[in-house]
């Protein structure tokens, strides 16, 4: 016991020190991994090696890989440029885009961490472009993802169903799918009205025209933030303008014309849908894929991808994979174990059930979604087959509680997103996922145990 509670001891004294010090949390939590195997577990550093995520650490270098190359030779301007062109513009209405993109990919069967490789690192340049919050737009990606984590013929949402029917329980997919799109959905007008997405939407509202016209329709002609649209024989719709900053803005020359579309933007392109369909379709490992895919690229056009190996987020890499290998210690050693134990001996259904949510909420926000689902539900079974607790509340709780968390820096799709902030916005982004992400492991083990309560009447 004294073990697992000097374990938690050491998580907390690392982040403590990430704080205080602005030090690489990763690298701080990979000193304490070493000084738990090797002064106090006894049983050598080769166990903390064992703990690594080479999953994780190789999927956000092939990603970033690939998405550098596709962003150094244009490819990501140009698919930016065409998401502005397909919503005329409107930067309050990107998000939800982003949003809608994720969740229905999702819903479809593909894995979250698989959607959002491909979609933050264009969601994160159309948001740099156009002036979104990195962190609403980031967080509207993330849990677009996870609207579609509990799809039947999802991943997740197998695993769920499947557990609880080896188990002798009758399980509700789509009560079960529903609930978590419902939640998610929930989560996401909160997050639009909390980074930015507001303020997006009353500016346009006060612009007279957008940026970004649609095909066929009169440019538009910007000063500053405003822009003013102007008939083909460029006078302006509203009123003349008196000044001649007024008048050359209402003469000027036409809005953003679309970005030219070569070889090399078509090659890598094509590399990248094919690697998403490939991942998602022959469920082959998506860091694997991105890294191959990079390689042929840098092979085939070496003189478009170079300078691109520089755009790896090695920081972010450093952060995620210390974090995520103590982590995996902790399970290894048992210290997970402990505390779902500790939480099936309470006498009441109602704190059990709570605990077990909680549990689900602080691991998987460090680590893998499908492998702490993967834990709980068998760990929650003897609980769930007393039939003091609804069987699909409990489920739904325990989806919920262990996936909004992947919204922290530290979780696989975090990770990736934030690889995939701009580097001058990378440190506020990190801030407010952190920020977020703590408000979800607090907030989720609560208010889903609305759920669960209707079993307990």
């Amino acid at each position: 016991m004294q073990v697992h509670l000097l374990a938690i001891a050491v998580l907390a004294l690392a982040f403590l020190l990430g704080a205080l010090r602005g030090i690489n949390l990763g690298a701080v939590a990979l000193v304490g991994g070493g000084a738990m195997v090797l002064l106090v577990t006894g049983k050598g550093v080769d166990e903390l090696y064992a703990a690594f995520p080479a999953d994780l650490f190789v999927l956000l270098i092939g990603v970033t890989f690939l998405f550098g190359i596709a962003a150094v030779n244009g490819t990501i301007e140009w698919v930016v440029d065409v998401l502005s062109r397909s919503v005329r513009g409107r930067a309050s209405v990107m998000p939800w885009l982003l949003f809608l993109i994720a969740g229905v990919v999702t819903s479809l069967g593909a894995l979250a961490p698989v959607v959002v490789g491909l979609v933050a690192p264009i969601g994160m340049r159309l948001a740099k472009k156009h002036g979104i919050s990195p962190r609403l737009a980031g967080l509207m990606i993330l849990h677009g993802a996870c609207c579609g984590n509990f799809s039947p013929v999802n991943l997740l949402g197998a695993t769920v169903n499947s557990t609880l029917e080896r188990g002798g329980l009758d399980p509700s997919p789509i009560a079960l799918f529903l609930a978590n799109i419902g939640y998610n959905v929930l989560l996401s007008v909160v997050i639009y009205c909390s980074f930015g997405g507001l303020k997006l939407w009353r500016a346009e509202r006060d612009t007279p025209a957008l940026a970004f016209p649609a095909v066929g329709q009169p440019a538009v002609a910007t000063v500053g933030a405003a822009a003013i649209a102007t008939e083909p024989g460029g006078t302006s719709g509203g009123p003349a303008p008196t000044s001649a900053a007024g008048s050359e803005a209402a003469a000027g020359p036409p809005g953003p014309q679309p970005l030219g579309f070569d070889r090399i933007k078509g090659l890598t392109l094509a590399v990248i849908v094919v690697v998403g369909v490939i991942a998602m379709v022959g469920k082959v490992d998506l860091g694997i894929l991105a890294l191959s895919a990079a390689v042929i690229l840098m092979v085939v056009a070496p003189k478009s991808s170079a300078g691109a190996a520089k755009r790896i987020a090695w920081d972010v890499v450093l952060l995620i994979c210390g974090v995520v290998t103590y982590v995996g210690l902790l399970n290894e050693i048992g210290t997970i174990k402990f505390i779902g134990d500790a939480a099936n001996s309470l006498g009441s259904p109602l704190a059990t059930a709570f605990l077990i949510c909680l549990i689900g909420a602080v691991v998987s926000a460090f680590a893998s979604s499908a492998g702490i689902i993967a834990v709980l539900i068998p760990l929650a079974m003897p609980f769930l087959l007393s039939g003091q607790i609804s069987v699909t509340g409990m489920a739904i709780a325990v989806a919920i509680s262990a996936t909004v968390v992947d919204s922290t820096p530290f979780s696989t799709i975090g990770a990736v997103v934030l690889s995939n902030a701009d580097a001058e916005d990378r440190d506020y982004t990190y801030r407010g996922f952190l920020s977020w992400g703590a408000l979800m492991v607090v907030t989720a083990p609560v208010l889903t145990m609305a759920f669960v309560l209707p079993g307990l009447l």
